[in-house]
């Protein structure tokens, strides 16, 4: 438990520190701060105003940044992990598991430190046309696709030494499927399919059932690439 909390602790100070985070902060608040004083002056509506800013600034700003912080968990310190796991001072689960909290919880404050003022203050000052529960709803499900693609970095990293080949991997992998899923009508099992819904979503005119299957989809997502990950990690040749 020791070896886990001084990797997470430091993993996280790399994280903060790093110049991915740097860049992605500010190019998730100052978009996020124009479109509410635009939304404020031109009375556009706030179900529009939400889903154009996740689908064309959070989503690729993110979806980027999170692939590279993720991709490069294991991928990047290959030297280090193996003399550490080598000389028996860290296990490979404790070492992994601290790579997966890290990348994961950051993601998740991030992502909330922006949105969630974000949509507060649209709701607040542009044409109200949302729901509280559509918002809740909308902004959930993002998270939930973010922290997925940072849950398939973190495999990826384990699989393939290359951070590059990993991203790009990542990147293409969610892109494809989306767009493949969505031409087949699994709207719910699509990412570009939902965050194209989202003005809906945020109207609270998406059926409960399908923001619960894109919940209960993603999530176990998620919970099957860490297992995946670890299971390699632990067969992992160092």
């Amino acid at each position: 438990m020791q070896a886990y909390l001084a990797i997470l602790r430091y993993d996280m100070g790399a994280l903060t520190r790093s110049w991915v985070a740097r860049v992605w902060l500010p190019l998730l608040a100052v978009p996020a701060l124009f479109l509410v004083a635009v939304s404020a002056s031109e009375g556009e509506l706030a179900s529009e105003t939400m889903g154009t800013y996740v689908a064309a600034v959070l989503a690729p700003f993110s979806a980027l940044a999170i692939a590279v912080l993720a991709a490069g968990a294991v991928a990047s310190e290959a030297g280090i992990m193996a003399d550490s796991i080598l000389s028996r001072s860290v296990t490979r689960t404790e070492y992994l598991s601290a790579k997966i909290t890290a990348r994961v919880g950051f993601t998740a404050a991030v992502y909330f430190i922006v949105m969630v003022p974000f949509a507060y203050l649209v709701m607040r000052y542009a044409e109200a046309d949302t729901t509280v529960g559509g918002v809740s709803m909308g902004v959930l499900m993002v998270g939930v696709l973010l922290i997925f693609l940072a849950a398939l970095g973190v495999t990826m990293s384990t699989v393939i030494s290359n951070v590059l080949m990993a991203v790009l991997t990542v990147l293409v992998a969610v892109l494809v499927s989306g767009v493949v899923l969505q031409f087949l009508g699994l709207s719910w099992m699509s990412t570009t399919a939902v965050i194209e819904q989202l003005p809906q979503t945020f109207r609270g005119e998406t059926p409960i059932w399908d923001q619960v299957r894109v919940l209960i989809v993603f999530s176990a997502l998620t919970a099957a690439s860490l297992i995946l990950a670890i299971w390699l990690f632990r067969q992992k040749d160092l």
